[in-house]
This record gives structure tokens, sequence and C-alpha cells, in this order.
């Protein structure tokens, strides 16, 4: 597996998600054995109870009586209603009677605790029983929903650590980026002034060659992308209006520039109007173009369409190619992804950045397959 910015996000994604996994497993078992002992010693006072309950049924005398009595008061947490065998309500304890209506509320307490399967039956000497129902205690029911409040505070934690770390990092690679490609232009600089002035001196020596023309076509172009990365970091400014030139300027570029075997077919609408960059538009539509050249592997068919829309103008990109695999389309615009040997896969990040950022357009992968090739489409607002 090649290792990528991308990889290494995943893995410090993968990494979090399973510390807070581990801690809410560890939580959880470590509740549920805790609430399991508080449940049998919460039955053992039941138990207990129900005992005093019974003594104080029987008593003969009032020698234990104080005693039973000071058991069945001592049960302050626990909410029990005692019944005869008709189930007729004899008792209850530990219940917020409210003022209105509280045998309806007794009543429905009742139903809700036998439901719930918690009941002692006790049967006197003299034939007759009762029934005792209980239900958990408020500390119980709160320890029950403790380890599902831990897993909450824990995963805010976590996606707020992630986020954190997820804005350090990009923030740290925006720098790099910027860095390397206004030094890249820098360098180019240079050696490209020179490159003019030896075109122009050849020009003069030898006034009737045609192939001056094509290379001072390829300088200009890499003055273009000069100027291109100069700009990245900065935000630049849509200083044209003419879409469809730009879109044209760059399509007879290109298309002097691919494999005999592959067919490059266009359809641009005139008189396409939308406020933009060109060198940046253009570098867009090389990046879409290009990829799709590569998609082709040497023979096939491209097609570029921008037409208008009510008030946007829809630039599609078509490709004949082998398409790009389902389990990775999600993946094609996220910075450091990339499945070629070569480049920084940053081309289709940074189209999304241009289109969505500086042009208030969008870019999406709208159709890739084996058998129909590869569709994105890029919108952008028309100019008023």
């Amino acid at each position: 597996m090649k290792w990528d910015v991308y990889t290494g996000k995943n893995w410090w994604k993968a990494a979090l998600i399973t510390f807070g996994v581990i801690i809410g497993i560890v939580s959880l078992f470590y509740t549920e054995s805790f609430l399991k002992e508080l449940r049998l010693e919460e039955e053992r006072k039941i138990k207990l109870w129900a005992k005093a309950v019974e003594a104080v049924f029987l008593a003969d005398d009032d020698s234990n009586l104080s005693f039973y009595s000071q058991i069945i008061q001592d049960n302050k947490t626990i909410p029990v209603i005692l019944t005869d065998q008709d189930g007729q309500i004899i008792a209850h304890r530990n219940l917020d009677i409210p003022e209105i209506n509280p045998k309806k509320y007794l009543a429905k307490k009742l139903d809700e605790f036998d439901n719930s399967g918690q009941m002692i039956e006790n049967t006197y000497i003299d034939g007759k029983t009762n029934y005792l129902y209980y239900k958990g205690s408020s500390l119980l029911t709160k320890l029950r929903w403790y380890p599902l409040l831990l897993l909450g505070v824990i995963s805010i934690y976590m996606l707020i650590s992630y986020m954190a770390f997820s804005n350090a990092r990009r923030s740290e690679q925006n720098k790099v980026w910027t860095g390397m490609a206004r030094e890249t232009a820098h360098q180019i600089g240079t050696p490209l002034s020179a490159l003019l002035g030896w075109i122009a001196y050849l020009k003069e020596q030898y006034p009737t060659e045609m192939a001056f023309k094509e290379m001072e076509r390829d300088v200009d172009r890499l003055s273009s992308i000069t100027e291109r990365f100069s700009k990245i970091g900065s935000h630049p400014e849509l200083t044209d209006t003419d879409l469809s030139g730009t879109l044209q300027q760059t399509v007879d570029y290109l298309s002097t520039r691919m494999g005999k075997k592959v067919s490059f077919e266009q359809d641009i609408s005139l008189e396409l109007k939308a406020k933009h960059n060109p060198q940046l538009m253009s570098w867009v539509i090389e990046n879409l173009v290009k990829n799709a050249t590569d998609a082709v592997e040497g023979r096939g068919v491209i097609r570029l369409t921008a037409a208008p829309l009510e008030d946007s103008i829809n630039i599609i990109v078509h490709d004949s190619g082998k398409g790009i695999p389902l389990k990775i389309q999600r993946n094609i615009f996220k910075p450091g992804f990339t499945t070629k040997n070569r480049g920084w896969g940053l081309g289709l990040s940074l189209a999304r950045r241009i289109i969505a950022e500086y042009h208030n357009g969008s870019i999406a992968l709208i159709e890739s397959n084996s058998e129909k090739g590869t569709t994105f489409k890029i919108v952008l607002p028309a100019a008023l």
C-alpha cells in the first residue's frame, strides 16, 4: 500500500476510533459488573423488606414489631408496591404520588412494575398471599445511563481532538505547498527569461522557421504556469468574464499535444460570461483533460462541452477511459490522494478549491465506470 498524506490521516482516524472503542468497552464492562452487584444487593434488601412486611402482618405481639417496622422504614430508595391476592394495592413506598388522581397513577405504576417481572410472592400461614412488586432505584437507573453518557463525552472529545489535529495538519500542509509553489515559480523564472531571449535571437537568425511559433506558445504556457504558482496562497482576482475565450484557448493548446489516437471533441457555446481568473480556470481544465488523457491510455475519446443553463454555466469533461474504481471515488478530491506512481495527489484537490472557494462554483464526479468512462461536471455562476 502506498503511504501518502491521506493514508496517514486515515491511520490517525482509525487510532482515535479504536482508542474510543476500547474505552467504551472497558467502561461498559466495568459498569455492567457494578450494576449486577447493585441489583443483587437491592434484591436482597427487597427480600428482607418482604420478610419484614410478612412479620408485621403475622405478629402476635409487639415485641419485635418496632424492629420489623424499622426495616420497612429503612427502604428509602427502592420503589415498591404491595398488593393482596386479588391485585388490590395494600401499601407502597418511594413513589412520587401526585395529588391529582393518585389511584390512576398507582395503577399505571403497578402495570409498569408487573411488566418488569420483578415480583416477590409472600404466602402466609392462613393461606393468604401478598405480592410485592419493585423496581430498581433511581441510583441504579442513573448508573445504567452512565456508560452511554461517558461514551458521548469521549466521542465529543475525540471529535474535537480529531478536528483540531486535522486543521493543524491542513494548515501546515498548506504552508508547505504554498512555499514550494512560490519557490518553484521563482526558480523557473530565470531560465524562462533566458528561453524568451534565445527564441527572439533565433527568430532573427532564422525568420522563416515555423517551429519558433510553437516554441513561443510553449514558453507562454510556462509563463502562465509560473504565474499560477506564484499566486498560490493569495486570493486571486476574477478579472475576466469571457469564459468562452479562456476555454477555447486552453482547448486549442491541449488538442495539439495529445496522441494521434486520442480524439478530442469540443462543443463550447459562444458568449459564455462568467467572472473568473483565466490562469486558474485554464489550469483546472488542463488538469481534468490530462487526467482524461491518462485514463484513455493513448486511445479513446475526450469530450469537453460548455453551455449556459439558466443563471449558471455547465462545463462537462468526459472521457471513454477505464473509469475510477468505486471504492476510491469518494477520495479523489482529498489532498495527497493519488493512484499514480508520480505526482503529489493535489490536482483535483486544488481544482475543487479553485472552483469552490475562488469562483463560488462546484466541481463533482458525475459518473465513472469501465463501460461508460468518466464524467466531471463544473458549475459556475453566470455573470449578470
